[in-house]
């Protein structure tokens, strides 16, 4: 019907382009009073329009875009009165205007509905929206690729950075994510680190039983791909694991895995990086390394940092934070490490640092925690008091607390030695947000750290 009214000369849509804003309204009653069904609402074929495309094979993100719809859940809402989950299953349904069932698997992100669909009106809505077309300069949200079945295991698998990838001799990018370059790098806790190489690393450690499904090419000619391996979608698993993020310019499918993964501060996020695309750009991380490392043996602080920056913590018992690690290591070296600004505190009044401590029991090789009070009273003369409290082993059985007061601070650092034993510490961040050390008493070797 909306085909069959007149256009402006060289016009796309049925609104005239030229229309003014305060003429809207008189054009669009006559439009409804020539074309319109009887009794049929503008609402009600926003509906029928979104449940025959998703029925036709036509993805969230496409059906969504002449509705307005920039995110997949508002297109899902646009059809949808509930919904529940089973898994990873989420089903959604609705018994009114449409009658139908859609069912969504994030694990091949298709879709599929069933039941009656009214669309005699579908062809009103695409014509009224000039075919979905865009006019505003933005670049277009990318329609994943389909995914309805389990793509085939390959033969020849070659990880190129982690977001890229040879297939049997097909080269696939990794639709929806951008994953730093294989050479890049980030910083966290003070040090520089090869976050790129990690990301590809963590790719490469799910090739095995590795397929890609994609049809679409890019501009260098690269087919746009879903990629799984296990049944995981690998896109997805790189994103909430922080070796890749949402790829926002071109699809937001991976939104929601990215910000999981910093709340979580997982790969990338546990420091600063640089946006892949702005690292391309040129853009670099600047400033100086600040890292510092205290540990109660001999022990290559930077490569523990490497690998814990890669996920792995086997053997290590404690907690990470913004700027600092505290950590026992194999039940028997004690580690504190972070960016440290190289000075002391100093401002008006004093400040208390608050967070935990772990530890080992050196005869039993009973694993202890407990909580961590660091106190500066005065930063004008500053030193600190030191109290390890709550202290029990993983059977609830208590240690007496530990204690050491007015342990001068030097250059950012303190250190008390005795014939009980001694404690080690630094304070960590630019602000001095955060302090840590290691500690030897009363048959426990430890460390703590604690935030303010």
């Amino acid at each position: 019907m909306f085909t069959t009214l007149p256009r402006s000369e060289g016009a796309t849509r049925v609104f005239p382009e030229d229309l003014a804003a305060t003429s809207l309204y008189t054009f669009w009653v006559g439009v409804r009073a020539d074309a319109w069904p009887h009794g049929v609402h503008l609402h009600d074929t926003w509906h029928s329009y979104a449940s025959r495309g998703v029925m036709n094979g036509v993805g969230l993100t496409t059906v969504g875009k002449p509705l307005g719809r920039r995110k997949r859940a508002a297109t899902v809402n646009t059809g949808t009165c509930s919904t529940h989950s089973n898994g990873h299953l989420h089903i959604f349904e609705c018994s009114t205007l449409s009658g139908w069932r859609l069912t969504e698997s994030r694990g091949d992100r298709s879709m599929r509905m069933a039941g009656w669909f009214p669309v005699a009106t579908v062809a009103l809505v695409l014509a009224a929206c000039g075919g979905g077309g865009g006019g505003d300069g933005t670049p277009p949200l990318t329609e994943p690729p389909a995914t309805g079945t389990e793509p085939p295991v390959a033969t020849q698998v070659r990880v190129i950075d982690a977001d890229t990838v040879d297939i049997d001799g097909t080269r696939y990018r990794l639709f929806g994510i951008d994953a730093p370059e294989a050479s890049q790098t980030c910083r966290a806790w003070g040090r520089t680190w090869d976050c790129g190489a990690a990301a590809t690393e963590a790719l490469m450690s799910r090739a095995a039983g590795m397929g890609c499904t994609g049809s679409d090419t890019d501009r260098f000619g690269r087919v746009l791909g879903v990629c799984s391996s296990g049944g995981d979608d690998l896109n997805a698993w790189l994103v909430a694991n922080g070796w890749a993020l949402a790829y926002r310019q071109f699809a937001d499918d991976y939104v929601s895995e990215e910000e999981q993964a910093r709340s979580n501060k997982r790969g990338i996020h546990r420091g600063e990086f640089i946006e892949p695309w702005s690292w391309r750009r040129g853009e670099r991380i600047t400033g100086e390394d600040t890292f510092t490392a205290i540990a109660s043996d001999v022990l290559d602080v930077e490569a523990l940092a490497d690998r814990m920056l890669r996920g792995d913590l086997t053997g290590v018992y404690g907690q990470w934070m913004d700027d600092s690690v505290f950590v026992m290591v194999d039940d028997a070296v004690a580690v504190s490490f972070g960016g440290s600004p190289g000075n002391t505190p100093s401002a008006l009044g004093g400040a208390v640092w608050r967070g935990a401590v772990v530890g080992v029991d050196i005869r039993t090789r009973d694993r202890i925690k407990g909580r961590a009070v660091i106190d500066i009273d005065e930063f004008a003369r500053p030193d600190v008091d030191v109290a390890f409290t709550g202290l029990a082993d993983a059977h609830g059985r208590a240690r007496a607390d530990l204690r050491w007061e007015d342990i001068p601070v030097s250059q950012g650092s303190f250190r008390a030695r005795d014939a009980d034993g001694t404690i080690e510490g630094r304070f960590y961040g630019s602000e001095h947000r955060e302090v840590g050390g290691i500690f030897e008493r009363d048959h426990l070797t430890g460390a703590f750290g604690a935030s303010r």
